[in-house]
């Protein structure tokens, strides 16, 4: 029996996090593979880890803040000291589910087996989230990569000179929640009603964190773009996910307010049922610099919502194409907007590009090709022969 340990920035509810707990989820299940959890930090998903594996917290006592100032300064990583916590286990394989995790793994290397990163994150994204020398470390430790899209896979091997044959793309698994989509497509108009929008309302949606990276500026910007009506009825714009607290919300509010957006624009904070707003929206606007492969465009994809996206941001293009949605020259902010009125002015449309990103996420990332494409990497990774290499 092969055994695993599988290692996380953290426990939070976030894309990268959410898609490794999914995966572990199936594995827990199989009776052939063992494995442990190790978490830098913890997070409202700690829980649901540790009701599927033994799970070690590497930095136990520190806190958001503290992190946060530690990466605005640049300052390392103080030594976990979690390797003499697991100096008695064997693993055939270590998995780390970030590229940012560079300094943990020079500490695991000597476990002395295959060390696997699977990549969420661009160029951005590194540059946010770990230094150049803790990125430095991942590139050296790390015998095997796995990349969450194609685009992503080809930027690597460009970027940071990777052998092709050290990196592999993995599909997603479904999104699970979305399995009742007519139960969520049912909340539309009570939502609405909470929202206190017009029942008629075109919504125009997007979820995630108030980031730079993900282009929530942009999100204000598309809505003093396109028409405050189309086709008599009333354009608003819906974003979900972040908190009224952050700083960075506040900064984006009171740009709301000056354009005079305040009616049109609507921020949600993070949901325990987040979906439930996704299945109101009518367009899903993808307003990101960057985003290696997002679930989000998955869930809105099966939730039938069209998506506009941009060029160059990552992998959301592979799954719209030309069918599924519109893809949008990078931060053409005009087009994307000109793009989200004509698919508002036409429901059909709409409609039909909506089933057709479904068929595709279905056909793409069901859960028997994502799966089984993850055990033969997890078993190609942790092989005698392969780890020599």
């Amino acid at each position: 029996m092969k055994k695993f340990l599988f290692v996380s920035h953290d426990a939070n509810r976030a894309g990268a996090q959410i898609l490794l707990l999914r995966f572990l989820k199936k594995l827990a299940e199989r009776t052939d593979v063992q494995f442990h959890i190790l978490l830098k930090h913890s997070g409202p998903l700690a829980p649901e880890f540790e009701r599927l594996a033994h799970t070690v917290y590497a930095y136990p006592a520190e806190g958001r803040r503290r992190r946060v100032w530690r990466r605005l300064l640049r300052q390392p990583v103080a030594g976990s000291r979690v390797l003499p916590r697991l100096a008695d286990e064997t693993y055939d394989l270590i998995v780390s589910n970030t590229v940012t995790n560079g300094e943990l793994l020079a500490e695991l290397t000597p476990l002395g087996c295959p060390i696997v990163t699977y990549a969420h994150e661009l160029e951005i994204g590194i540059s946010m989230y770990t230094t150049p020398e803790a990125f430095a470390l991942t590139l050296r430790h790390t015998d095997f990569f796995m990349a969450c899209s194609r685009v992503q896979r080809e930027r690597y091997i460009a970027n940071y000179g990777l052998d092709p044959a050290r990196i592999d793309y993995l599909p997603s698994l479904l999104p699970e929640e979305t399995a009742h989509t007519a139960k969520l497509l049912g909340q539309s108009a009570r939502l609405r009603q909470v929202l206190g929008l017009p029942a008629d309302a075109l919504l125009v949606g997007c979820m995630g964190t108030f980031d730079w990276r993900k282009g929530i500026d942009v999100f204000v910007q598309l809505a003093r773009l396109v028409p405050e009506t189309v086709g008599g009825r009333p354009v608003r714009f819906v974003w979900v996910g972040g908190s009224h607290g952050q700083v960075e919300y506040n900064t984006v509010a009171e740009d709301v307010r000056r354009l005079g957006l305040r009616e049109r624009v609507i921020f949600v904070e993070n949901q325990p049922n987040p979906l439930d707003y996704m299945a109101c929206f009518d367009v899903f606007a993808l307003p990101s610099r960057e985003e290696p492969y997002p679930l989000v465009v998955l869930e809105a994809a099966l939730l039938e919502k069209p998506v506009v996206c941009f060029d160059q941001s990552g992998g959301a293009k592979e799954l719209v194409q030309t069918d599924a949605g519109v893809v949008c020259d990078y931060l053409h902010t005009e087009c994307m907007a000109r793009e989200i009125a004509c698919l508002l002015a036409d429901e059909p449309l709409r409609r039909q590009m909506g089933q057709t990103g479904r068929r595709r996420v279905i056909d793409q990332h069901h859960d028997d090709l994502a799966m089984s494409e993850f055990l033969r990497l997890l078993e190609k990774y942790s092989t005698p022969v392969l780890s020599e290499v």
